[in-house]
């Protein structure tokens, strides 16, 4: 069995869609998988060399097709982003299964299942052929965690924008936090794709000693030792989720303004587009969180409604059902 795995990534959402590639590849269990990258995006491919995947790199959607007629896959896994229906229907054409994940393209209706982590509000509940909500969020990281009943003395708050952060949220939301005059711990992670001059960062901490910039490859790492997190709105909410943190989330794109997991009624504080986002209402929703801890405590009780554990489980037992029922449709047209 041959699986052909199309993966890309986006400056504004993360690597976090190679990670969940290295934990499903294993999971699923082909005698022959291959991963396929534009050649167009370096980071990735760079990041996926330290992960020990070897990518097959394609320039084009026509290229790639080459390629893939010549590897004859049995599946197609796509993890690209919005896909196109001109390559979808070509994708068909290979008459295998065709399982995406958070794809809101037009292709997407022409995928045999679709896993919506990246969900927004569906009007259409009843799409057969769509997994909404967290499933699709594959837990990557050992996590560490932490009683979070009381704050920290001083409160601790993570700024974690994660990838290239092409909107620069870090700089604004430190700005902004830096003219809170109150007692604060403030850690500012960043990781090595960060696109903008780090010492800018730097300057804020030479005011203050309780500002530490920290530049890592394993920002998940720093965030459970906080007591509030603030990123954007694709796929760290998750990951803040995991380990019920109260998080106040800037979207990094116009997108992320339709996700409907990082909102209110799921423990987080969504303040919109973090580039228009004014220093009153930033600092509004940090001090409403430290000074009223009902308000802390619940954005922790609505996240402890979320489960990760069994995602991955859930996710490959989709994934062969679908494999299965493809076949019994094949054989049946026979």
């Amino acid at each position: 069995m041959k699986l052909a795995y199309l993966l890309n990534t986006f400056s504004h959402r993360g690597l976090y869609p190679a990670d969940r590639a290295k934990v499903l590849l294993p999971a699923l269990k082909f005698t022959d998988s291959k991963v396929f990258v534009p050649s167009s995006n370096t980071s990735l491919i760079e990041y996926l060399v330290t992960q020990n995947i070897k990518a097959n790199i394609y320039k084009n959607n026509g290229q790639l097709l080459e390629i893939l007629k010549l590897f004859n896959p049995n599946c197609i896994i796509h993890d690209s982003g919005n896909s196109e229906k001109d390559l979808i229907r070509h994708l068909k054409s290979f008459n295998c299964p065709l399982i995406h994940f958070d794809d809101h393209g037009d292709g997407s209706a022409l995928a045999d299942i679709v896993f919506q982590a990246l969900y927004e509000n569906p009007k259409d509940l009843s799409k057969a052929n769509y997994v909404y909500g967290p499933t699709g969020f594959i837990p990557t990281h050992q996590l560490i965690y932490k009683n979070n009943n009381m704050l920290q003395d001083p409160p601790h708050i993570v700024v974690a924008f994660p990838y290239e952060d092409p909107e620069n949220l870090t700089y604004r939301t430190l700005r902004h936090l830096v003219q809170l005059h109150i007692p604060l711990q403030i850690s500012v992670v960043v990781d090595e794709y960060y696109k903008h001059d780090i010492n800018e960062l730097k300057r804020f901490a030479l005011t203050r000693k309780s500002i530490k910039v920290i530049s890592t490859k394993e920002p998940e790492a720093y965030i459970y030792n906080s007591d509030i997190v603030i990123t954007s709105g694709a796929y760290t909410p998750f990951l803040v989720a995991q380990q019920k943190i109260p998080c106040i989330v800037l979207c990094a794109h116009e997108e992320e303004m339709n996700f409907a997991f990082p909102q209110e009624e799921n423990g987080f504080a969504n303040l919109g587009l973090g580039r228009k986002i004014k220093q009153s209402y930033l600092q509004n929703a940090v001090m409403e969180i430290i000074l009223h801890d009902n308000r802390r405590k619940a954005y922790i009780q609505k996240q402890k409604n979320f489960q990760f554990s069994s995602n991955l489980e859930e996710v490959v037992k989709l994934i062969d059902q679908t494999i299965a029922n493809k076949k019994e449709e094949q054989e049946i047209v026979r």
